[in-house]
């Protein structure tokens, strides 16, 4: 059997007529069920919107300050250099808004064109709750008539990350045994969400909520490492790329980003403007996250993730060079050219230069946008 006979195949039994899809009753409690979050979505987000403002625009001192807000010494530094704060406030709250439209955007889409498929509709709901993530995490730490609904959507954030990438991109339990693993840490996060000070009880010195992130954080890693590797079609390996990719660039912004702050003193001082540099430049990554789910989602030229792969890591590796040249994957380091591809998935390579056209070339089909 050739490679395009079984990527048909894959793709039938994937994403064909199953236990995944929705239909009748189930499938207008689902579409009602996401209007329902839409509309709570947009009323927190617009109520909360001026506390977020007037957080955004009232300079903090110590540990009192939050996330994208300004020290009043930062502030200063803004304005000796010719930027008044309002510019940094303009500029984040566009950046806020662009990510609400962009989320809600992207499930509208998927909810259109994909309500059937129970995988798609949980993404759509994702990314329902992450459109308000900037202005929930900062208000959340506040006093607000519209604490428990904050909490609540708080929670709902959570549970549907975990389920999408328990559940991605079959809409399965991969292992069966992974739905009582969540079942085990929704109840966790249960107590962590609406009472924070739990959170706050320390275990040898690291905080409890800290510790039970970061362990779901784990787990559903090696959960879609154990998908991808032992049960995800070429189809299926290439909408887990698009998602990884949306997810790896911000956090590897993030990690680089947090280290030289931690290594160098200087960055930390109050009058300091890193920080704040640090925090837009993430605001801008998390554009991505909403966007690699679209494609992913969407299956449209899905192939074309492996194209922009290699194109970041060619890009990437030209600054190693002094004379400013791309070298192709034969200069790259061994362990880099030695990078495994899916079963079925063919590349050739040769040299890359400007101007000439990536060198990936599969030869699996483009899929089109489903109707």
């Amino acid at each position: 059997m050739n490679l395009e006979h079984a990527t048909a195949a894959s793709t039938s039994r994937s994403f064909g007529p199953s236990d995944v899809h929705l239909s009748g009753r189930w499938l207008l409690l689902a579409r009602g069920g996401w209007l329902v979050l839409v509309v709570l979505t947009l009323a927190i987000f617009f109520v909360s919107l001026p506390v977020y403002l007037a957080l955004l625009h009232t300079p903090c001192a110590g540990v009192a300050c939050g996330y994208q807000q300004l020290t009043s010494e930062q502030a200063g530094a803004l304005t000796g250099i010719g930027l008044f704060p309002e510019v940094y406030t303009a500029y984040t709250v566009t950046l806020t808004l662009a990510l609400m439209m962009a989320c809600l955007l992207v499930s509208t889409v998927i909810t259109w064109r994909r309500s059937r498929d129970r995988m798609a509709l949980i993404v759509a709901l994702f990314l329902v709750t992450l459109a308000p993530f900037a202005v929930t995490f900062n208000v959340s730490a506040s006093p607000s008539p519209w604490q428990v609904p904050l909490d609540l959507l708080s929670f709902l954030f959570v549970a549907l990350f975990l389920l999408v990438f328990s559940l991605f991109p079959t809409g399965q339990f991969v292992p069966h045994g992974m739905r009582w693993i969540i079942i085990v840490l929704l109840t966790l996060q249960v107590p962590f969400t609406f009472f924070p000070a739990l959170a706050t009880l320390h275990i040898s010195a690291v905080s409890l909520g800290f510790l039970v992130g970061i362990g779901s954080l784990a787990i559903v890693v090696v959960v879609q490492w154990y998908r991808y590797r032992r049960v995800s079609s070429p189809l299926e390996r290439q909408q887990t790329k698009w998602v990884v990719f949306g997810f790896a660039v911000p956090i590897t912004s993030m990690v680089i980003g947090v280290a030289p702050y931690l290594m160098f003193p200087v960055l930390a001082v109050p009058g300091s403007l890193y920080l704040p540099a640090y925090a837009a430049v993430q605001a801008i990554l998390l554009l991505l996250l909403p966007l690699s789910f679209g494609f992913a989602m969407l299956r449209s030229r899905l192939w074309e993730i492996d194209v922009l792969i290699n194109r970041t890591l060619v890009y990437g590796a030209a600054h190693r060079y002094p004379d400013g040249g791309l070298r192709g994957p034969d200069h790259w380091p061994a362990s880099a050219a030695a990078w495994p591809h899916p079963p079925g998935h063919q590349c050739g390579h040769r040299h890359l230069h400007l101007g000439q056209r990536s060198p990936v070339r599969t030869a699996a089909p483009t899929y089109p946008v489903d109707h």
